[in-house]
């Protein structure tokens, strides 16, 4: 019997995170929830979304989506987010630095290459694809092997 943990990303509700902590871990759940002391304050990192490790042979998904403060699984398609060990160390490795300073550029074009510095895709590399008047930026991503288009605050972007 091979050890088969995977991580998965999980949608919570807004500002929920330390509730739906509580209630998983109370079921035995192992999460992961990265913060930063940011301005003597300890920060979520990824508001409203959680790291959960799962063995998809041994554990029951079903109580999860149903726990208080989880709204559900974060999927691409029909399959679950799943996240590389990878990544999670590397965040863990990062949490303890504080906030870098985000230097904004008015002005984005196609094709641009940029970072996202903030939220769940943080430290990610996209491509610009179009612009939304709504001061959100479409990129388009190379997530878990597929292309995936997302909206991200232009606020959040620095050009690489």
């Amino acid at each position: 019997m091979g050890y088969m943990n995977k991580w998965y990303l999980i949608k919570t509700k807004p500002r929920q995170e330390q509730n739906a902590i509580l209630n998983l871990e109370r079921q035995h759940y192992l999460v992961y929830c990265p913060s930063a002391i940011i301005n003597h304050k300890n920060v979520t990192l990824f508001p409203g979304y959680l790291f959960i490790q799962l063995d998809p042979e041994l554990q029951n998904f079903s109580p999860i989506k149903s726990t208080k403060g989880v709204v559900n699984f974060v999927k691409f398609g029909i399959k679950y987010a799943k996240i590389s060990d990878s990544i999670i160390d590397f965040i863990k490795a990062n949490e303890l630095i504080t906030k870098e300073k985000i230097e904004n550029f008015n002005e984005f074009s196609t094709g641009d290459k940029v970072e996202i510095t903030e939220g769940v895709f943080k430290n990610c590399i996209a491509l610009v694809k179009s612009f939304k008047s709504d001061d959100r930026v479409l990129l388009l991503m190379k997530l878990l092997g597929q292309q995936q288009s997302i909206y991200v605050k232009k606020k959040s972007l620095i050009r690489i």
